[in-house]
């Protein structure tokens, strides 16, 4: 089961060396969280991230010990933990400690141990404001690089303007519409809409938003006429 943590704002912790923190820290700055990496070393891409990160991402030269990563864990309270120390038994003994100390509240993952996570790590195909999360349960992720890369050239710009227009009517049908039923019918009128959709295949995001809020005040009307003669 896939599910989108809401990392926006929170603290998430990378323990380890090599190129792996790297990565999720790039990852994690995709998804707005603020990032602490605790290892002896770092690769000059991450220095360089961190630079740039303007106080998001923290470095931490130590050794990843056991203590280490529970003071932290302390201190912070990260929603998420990513362990890659390059040490099997390092990283067990790590994982068990904080799923221990956390109780659950912070989320575990272990690079390429997936019997020690909480969860593992999807490949994220992103295409505009859509992000397509793809998991092969930690069994192949070069296959699920593989995939994330033919998404990404399935996914079409009319489809982006489309999930921003969604954004936009979803806001204004909470406003409109009365009935949940109705305003969901609604959103799947917009999306099958042959004028709109020819809109956003030009690109024309202001005209498409035009027609549906047109849509939607006719929707409304109708709603408001059916409920005074019911």
């Amino acid at each position: 089961m896939l599910i989108d943590i809401v990392l926006a704002g929170r603290n998430a912790l990378i323990v380890g060396e090599g190129k792996e923190p790297e990565y999720k820290a790039i990852k994690l700055l995709d998804a707005k969280a603020k990032v602490t990496v605790i290892g002896e070393s770092f690769t000059d891409g991450l220095r360089k991230i961190a630079s740039k990160s303007r106080g998001r991402v923290t470095l931490i030269a130590a050794k990843p010990t056991r203590k280490a990563v529970l003071a932290r864990l302390r201190e912070a309270a990260p929603r998420i933990v990513f362990i890659s120390t390059g040490n099997p038994e390092l990283d067990e003994e790590l994982a068990e400690a904080v799923q221990g100390a956390s109780a659950g509240a912070a989320l575990v993952c272990v690079v390429d141990e997936p019997r020690l996570n909480d969860f593992n790590m999807p490949a994220i195909a992103k295409i505009g404001d859509v992000r397509i999360g793809v998991s092969t349960g930690g069994k192949s992720p070069a296959m699920a690089g593989i995939l994330r890369d033919r998404i990404e050239k399935v996914v079409t710009q009319r489809d982006v303007l489309q999930v921003r227009l969604q954004g936009y009517i979803r806001k204004e049908s909470r406003r409109r519409l009365k009935d949940a039923a109705s305003r969901k019918a609604f959103a799947y009128k917009v999306i099958r809409d042959r004028s709109i959709g020819a809109l956003l295949r030009k690109k024309d995001y202001p005209g498409a938003r035009k027609r549906a809020e047109k849509m939607l005040l006719q929707e409304a009307s109708a709603e408001a006429g059916a409920t005074l003669h019911a």
